[in-house]
């Protein structure tokens, strides 16, 4: 067993060295090591938990607004709110069918409901911003208190909603009956502006939470990883939730709805912790790191564990 063993970490040295010896490989292992350092999964699953909370709310949100503004049969509004539920593939009709506008009654009510629903969304934002201040290791008093979290929690609800809003004019122009005779550009077209609309949203999210002596330059690695992983993640969903669907869509029925909900956002929030991660190890020069190394900060935890551990015992 003992021989077993030592060709075992001879083989994991050896790729350790391998891995190391290119950048994108080492600053890839990195990045999975800070991610588990800063126990990304527990993070991405309270992302999850808050945003599905607030999807709902920022829906009936985003289809009430457009309603009382654009008319609530107007084509516009319509092209608003698929563009918001094609964020979500295949569950995205669904979710329709429940989502009904509240702009009916007088303007107290409305104003009243609109801030009501606003206020159940920002969950999801102080959640990012508690994982993104984690993430880049900055210490507990530098937590933003109830208003500075509301303040960059509303920037963050502003640049979705722009993006969704861009997304719908995009949607409204490549559907006009002009540019009909370029239809097989248009798609390719779509495909390319889509791009650009999630590569400048995610900048602007990691600029709102990134920590502000961080420069622009830092954040552009995460940038192109969650706008470009997203957007593939857009082409693909259809298929990942498909497939999610039809193993549970039988045995729990609509509440396979919410499982597939919960699937997409789980994904998404990985997505854009990693891209997170991807910025710091870059920024900080935290590469490479070995495979079976941590890093100082998580060897000092378990240090003093033990050292509390000890003094209790005695």
């Amino acid at each position: 067993m003992s021989s077993i063993g030592q060709r075992i970490d001879r083989t994991i040295d050896g790729l350790d060295r391998l891995l190391q010896r290119f950048r994108v490989s080492a600053v890839a292992v990195a990045v999975i090591k800070r991610y588990g350092d800063d126990r990304g999964g527990r993070e991405s699953a309270l992302i999850t938990f808050y945003g599905t909370l607030s999807v709902f709310p920022l829906l009936l949100l985003l289809t009430t607004l457009a309603s009382k503004i654009l008319g609530a049969n107007s084509a516009a509004t319509q092209r608003i709110i698929n563009s918001a539920l094609e964020q979500f593939p295949v569950i995205g009709t669904r979710l329709k069918d429940n989502i009904h506008s509240l702009a009916q009654g007088s303007w107290p009510a409305f104003i009243g409901s609109c801030l009501f629903l606003l206020w159940g969304a920002l969950g999801i934002t102080s959640s990012l911003q508690m994982a993104s201040l984690k993430m880049w290791r900055r210490p507990r008093y530098e937590e933003p208190n109830i208003l500075v979290r509301s303040w960059r929690g509303l920037r963050l609800l502003g640049v979705l909603a722009a993006s969704v809003i861009l997304a719908s004019v995009v949607t409204g122009i490549s559907a006009s009956g002009y540019l009909r005779q370029f239809s097989e550009f248009l798609s390719i077209g779509a495909l390319v502006v889509g791009t650009l609309i999630n590569l400048s949203a995610y900048f602007l999210a990691l600029r709102i939470l990134a920590p502000r002596e961080v420069g622009n330059r830092s954040l552009l690695p995460g940038t192109l990883m969650g706008g470009i992983g997203w957007t593939a993640l857009q082409q693909t969903g259809g298929y990942l939730l498909s497939h999610q669907l039809h193993r549970t869509s039988e045995i729990y029925g609509f509440f396979a709805i919410v499982i597939g909900l919960i699937f997409w956002l789980n994904i998404g929030a990985q997505v854009f912790l990693y891209s997170t991660e991807l910025n710091v190890v870059l920024a900080e020069h935290a590469w490479p790191r070995g495979l079976r190394e941590v890093s100082p900060e998580v060897a000092a935890e378990i240090a003093a564990a033990q050292l509390a551990g000890e003094e209790s015992e005695n």
